[in-house]
C-alpha cells in the first residue's frame, strides 16, 4: 500500500516534476524505540547545510537519518517533504508527525522540518537562532507558532507504546518524562523532571498534571494534591522548604482559600507558587531572525535539474 501525495497552499511545483511516491513503511514502526529515541541520541548534534549523517546535520538531513530506514523514498528537502504523507491537523498531531515551517522570507515556501515528539515538542536541526544544531524546542514558542507551515504522518501505522521506562525517558522541551502514555503524550501515572531542577510524579492526562500529584520545587516547596492543565486546581497542601505548612484550595494556580492552618503556618504569599510546565521561557519566544532552512539545497536542486533537461532537450550538434 502507498501513501498518497498531496498538496500544500502555496508550494510552487518544481521545474521539473519528479514523481514522488513515499512507500509505506517497511514494517510496523514503534514510534518511541525507531524515531524518538535515536532522534534524541543525535541532540546536541552541530548544524551544517548538506548534512545527513553525524557528526552534523541540516533540519531535513536529520529527519532523513532518523526515518530512512522506516520510510524508503522520503525526499531530500523540507519543501519536497511537506507534499508527502497524509495531512494532519496542527491540533491532531502524534509523536512521529512531521511538522513544517515557513522561517525564510515568504510565508508560503517551506524551509524547515522538525519532528513532533508529543508535549508541545518537537526535535529538529536549526541553522541559526538561539539554539543551533539537533535541539529540542517547543512547538508553541511564538518564532515557531506564528511560522507554522503545515504537518503529515509519514507512519501510517505506528506501534502504540504504553509506557516508558526510566532507562528510556523522553525529553521534551520543558523536562524529562518517564510512565504511562497515550497515543504517545504523558496520560495515566507518571514523573517529571523539569528543566528548572523541579520535579513532579502522580497523574497526567494528555501531556499534563492532572489529578493528584506531588510537585516539589527545586528549593524544596512541596505542593501535593489535585492538579488540572499542569496548575495546582482542587484541596491540596502546601509544605514550604522550612517546614511551614498551608493548607487549602487552589483554582488554576492560584489559592482561593485557606482550609486550615497548621503550626507553624506558611503564609498565602509564600504558598503561590506555579509549575514550570506552563512557563513560556524559551528564547524563541522573543527572537526575531530568519531560520535559513534547507531551502538553498532545494534551489540547488532545481539548478541541477533545469541544467539536464535544458541539456536533454538541445537538438544533437550537426558535425
Amino acid at each position: 500500500m502507498k501513501t498518497r501525495i498531496f498538496g500544500t497552499r502555496g508550494i510552487a511545483p518544481i521545474a521539473i516534476v519528479l514523481a514522488v511516491v513515499l512507500a509505506a513503511p517497511l514494517a510496523a514502526v514503534d514510534v518511541q524505540r525507531d524515531i524518538l529515541r535515536p532522534a534524541q541520541a543525535y541532540a546536541g548534534a552541530e548544524y551544517c547545510l548538506g548534512g545527513v549523517s553525524p557528526p552534523c546535520f541540516d533540519c531535513s538531513g536529520f529527519v532523513l537519518r532518523v526515518y530512512g530506514n522506516h520510510v524508503p523514498d522520503l525526499p531530500r528537502v523540507s519543501r519536497d517533504m511537506a507534499r508527502v504523507g497524509q495531512p494532519v491537523p496542527r491540533e491532531s498531531l502524534r509523536p512521529g508527525d512531521l511538522v513544517f515551517f515557513a522561517t525564510g522570507g515568504r510565508s508560503d515556501v517551506v524551509t524547515h522540518v522538525a519532528i513532533y515528539m508529543g508535549q508541545d515538542s518537537i526535535i529538529h536541526a536549526i541553522s541559526n537562532g538561539p539554539n543551533r544544531g539537533v535541539t529540542i524546542t517547543p512547538l508553541s514558542a511564538r518564532y515557531w507558532s506564528t511560522r507554522y507551515y503545515s504537518s503529515s504522518r509519514v507512519l501510517p501505522d505506528p506501534v502504540p507504546v504504553a509506557r516508558v521506562a526510566p532507562n528510556e525517558a523522553i525529553r521534551f522541551s520543558q523536562g524529562t518524562y518517564t510512565g504511562d502514555l497515550d497515543n504517545g503524550e504523558p496520560h495515566g501515572r507518571g514523573t517529571m523532571d523539569l528543566n528548572n531542577g523541579d520535579h513532579y510524579e502522580g497523574e497526567f492526562r494528555q501531556g499534563f498534571f492532572e489529578g493528584t500529584g506531588t510537585y516539589t520545587w527545586a528549593n524544596g516547596d512541596r505542593y501535593r494534591g489535585g492538579f488540572r492543565s499542569g496548575e495546582m486546581h482542587g484541596e491540596g497542601r502546601f509544605v514550604a522548604a522550612s517546614g511551614d505548612i498551608l493548607e487549602g484550595r487552589w483554582e488554576s494556580g492560584e489559592l482561593v482559600r485557606t482550609l486550615q492552618e497548621s503550626a507553624p503556618a506558611a503564609t498565602p504569599r509564600a504558598a503561590a507558587r506555579s509549575s514550570y510546565i506552563r512557563e513560556r521561557d524559551s528564547p524563541w519566544e522573543t527572537w526575531d531572525g530568519v531560520v535559513e532552512g534547507d531551502f538553498r539545497i532545494w534551489q540547488e536542486q532545481q539548478q541541477r535539474a533545469f541544467e539536464e533537461h535544458r541539456r536533454r532537450s538541445e537538438p544533437p550538434r550537426s558535425n
